[in-house]
């Protein structure tokens, strides 16, 4: 077991920015030295920042909160686990697999969005629309012989409007937030049918 006292943790935002359509930036991070300080920071996070709760006015509101566990006294950022939290900071869900893994898979009630699945995932600066093509695996399945890392627990995610097929971090894909209009769904589940259709 890693020394506690030689982690750090880093708390941050990811904040929805409503224009033309939605954009998503990240706040800057808060730094602490022990996991409980900093889940005290994401359960009072409403309290300390009122204005990123506000109406829709003020622009910029929470999306989700990220706590970041980091291995210290290493000469390259090493990354051992992620969680991610409501706006009221509720967990939502977490990686807690190191950079360098391994990854055994998942437990089947942490796999939240299942194939087919319309989502929700910030995409550089976007928040866009997506649909499940694959889950991660599950802790049931064989992982092969070869070592699996953080990096494999991950949805693939065919995009809204580029079609675009992508590999989606585990933490960082939701349940929409917003309407999907039902054309946005028509298309995806298109795209969906057409990459799956050699599989069936």
């Amino acid at each position: 077991m890693k020394n506690q006292e030689r982690r750090l943790f880093l708390v941050y935002s990811l904040n929805t920015v409503m224009n033309d359509f939605p954009r998503i930036r990240s706040s800057k991070p808060l730094f602490f030295s022990g996991r409980a300080e900093a889940e005290e920071v994401i359960h009072t996070f409403k309290d300390l920042y009122p204005f990123l709760y506000g109406g829709i006015s003020q622009g910029e509101r929470v999306y989700c909160l990220v706590l970041e566990e980091f291995e210290l006294d290493l000469p390259y950022r090493y990354q051992l686990s992620t969680s991610v939290y409501s706006p009221e900071g509720f967990l939502l869900t977490d990686s807690m697999v190191p950079d360098d893994g391994p990854f055994c898979g998942r437990s089947e009630k942490s796999i939240h969005h299942e194939i087919g699945d319309v989502v929700e995932l910030p995409f550089g600066d976007q928040l866009i629309f997506g649909i499940v093509v694959e889950k991660p695996m599950s802790l049931n399945e064989v992982a092969g012989t070869y070592g699996l890392t953080a990096s494999d627990d991950c949805y693939t995610v065919i995009h809204h409007k580029t079609q675009e097929v992508n590999y989606a971090y585990a933490p960082m894909v939701f349940k929409p937030t917003r309407e999907v209009a039902e054309e946005v769904r028509e298309e995806l589940l298109s795209a969906f049918n057409e990459m799956t259709k050699d599989k069936n």
